[in-house]
């Protein structure tokens, strides 16, 4: 009779915890939700400006204006590890949330619709919008790494580096196109549209089986996130300072802001190039950037994630970042040739590839250094620092003079990139999770108290 026993369960439930493959697309999908308003404020608004007339030091401030919020998302992370409507699961309620948000500052954008000229308006727009996404990431960050085991983290990396670019190549590449054609405001309603789909999905899934969909939904809490989820500020507070200030974390800061002023100086230079010297207009390197992403999106997802898993997380970043520091070192040697979009097309789709593969290690890194009872406040502080370097480049070239060319702009960043090569191969970071869940004799789970594991050198 035992052999003729029916499994009570024929499927996977739509949960995240307990069915890998929809764990996977979620991660996919919201990370790529997370670049639909990156694509339009850090590509397509730049190269709008600079189209226009805009001076560096004008483009400068609206970057460093997006960056703002991202070098303070630690703020929004030490929130969610507080507050959460657990019944929802630890992260889904801030996710709905913040996506409804970022949809309707879109659409209320696009009625006020600045012109290239109001650089304030600009600036406060992309702010905003910004700091709506901000909760976004850091709740879609706490989730990756509350859900994903260690042995899926490489593809999890791989999937939030590689969906963010395809978000931001799908936005960059629309909405350069909307603004060539129909204006700044049509862009703003198009990823309006885009991050409503991602929101559609998101309140469709639960985190853990028997959770609630919606607030006023049936269910209840998941014993495991009751477990991790931190009933006070003191050990919340007590537990990110002392693991923010054990040395793999200090140690791992530096290579974080490599990888912020990367992208801002990129992001700041190439616009420069593509209008002053190879004389492209805005769709153009709304197209190029947008195809770029889109290579650099598919490349990191098919094989950024098997190439991590098996060399190594901490191997592959500082081989990618000597690359990069060899791709630099040839585009300045190349400067007279700039005129050439070859050489544009070629540098182009050089940074975005090394720069969203390079990510799959910061974020398998940034998870491991992250403990799970503080998961979401660690990881955020991480990347805020990674972010604080998109706002530092944005400072940098509008405020020392020398920086004001794209030529020295890259000659600086290829010399971070040659130090953070050196840093990472004098230190040695961990190869799992610190502070990870462990079973309990009766086969459940259970998680240390905040504090209780900090990073240990």
């Amino acid at each position: 009779m035992d052999s003729l026993a029916v499994p009570t369960r024929l499927r996977p439930p739509l949960s995240l915890a307990e069915n890998r493959k929809l764990r996977l697309f979620t991660i996919f999908l919201l990370y790529a939700g997370q670049g639909i308003p990156l694509g339009l404020f850090d590509f397509t608004i730049p190269a709008w400006m600079a189209v226009n007339g805009a001076a560096a030091a004008d483009i400068a401030f609206v970057v460093a204006m997006v960056g703002i919020p991202w070098s303070f998302k630690f703020i929004a992370g030490f929130v969610m590890d507080r507050y959460t409507l657990l019944s929802m699961g630890r992260r889904r309620v801030w996710i709905v949330g913040a996506q409804v948000v970022m949809i309707g500052l879109l659409v209320a954008f696009a009625l006020v619709n600045p012109g290239p000229d109001d650089v304030l308006i600009l600036g406060i727009v992309g702010l905003a919008v910004n700091t709506a996404t901000v909760f976004q990431d850091v709740a879609v960050d706490g989730l990756t790494v509350d859900i994903l085991p260690e042995e899926e983290r490489s593809m999890g990396g791989a999937l939030a580096s590689g969906g963010q670019v395809i978000g931001i190549a799908v936005s960059a590449a629309l909405t350069g196109t909307m603004v060539y054609a129909f204006g700044a405001s049509a862009a703003y309603i198009a990823c309006g549209f885009l991050v409503m789909l991602v929101t559609i999905h998101i309140i469709w899934v639960r985190e853990r089986v028997g959770e609630r969909r919606l607030p006023w939904s049936e269910g209840e809490a998941h014993a495991e996130n009751r477990i991790a989820h931190a009933g006070a500020w003191l050990p919340l507070v007590t537990a990110a300072l002392r693991n923010s200030l054990s040395g793999h974390s200090l140690a791992w800061f530096p290579n974080l802001l490599v990888t912020g002023l990367t992208y801002g100086i990129c992001i700041i230079a190439v616009p420069l190039i593509a209008t002053g010297a190879t004389g492209w207009s805005e769709d153009q390197l709304g197209s190029l950037n947008g195809t770029a992403q889109l290579v650099a999106g598919i490349a990191t997802i098919a094989i950024g994630g098997y190439a991590v898993g098996r060399i190594g997380a901490q191997r592959s970043l500082w081989m990618l970042r000597l690359l990069f520091a060899g791709l630099i070192g040839w585009m300045v040697w190349s400067s007279g040739s700039w005129s050439d979009p070859r050489v544009l097309m070629a540098f182009v789709f050089g940074w975005i590839g090394l720069h969203f593969l390079s990510g799959i290690s910061d974020v398998v890194i940034n998870m491991r250094l992250s403990p799970p009872a503080i998961s979401a406040t660690q990881f955020s502080i991480f990347m805020a620092v990674s972010n604080m370097g998109i706002s530092l480049a944005g400072i940098l070239v509008g405020s020392i003079a020398m920086l004001a060319e794209p030529k020295a702009m890259l000659l600086f960043l290829m010399t971070v990139q040659g130090a953070s090569v050196l840093m990472l191969l004098l230190f040695k970071f961990p190869e799992q999770q610190i502070g990870g869940l462990a079973r309990a004799g009766d086969g459940g789970r259970t998680v240390p108290p905040p504090g209780a594991t900090p990073a240990r050198d």
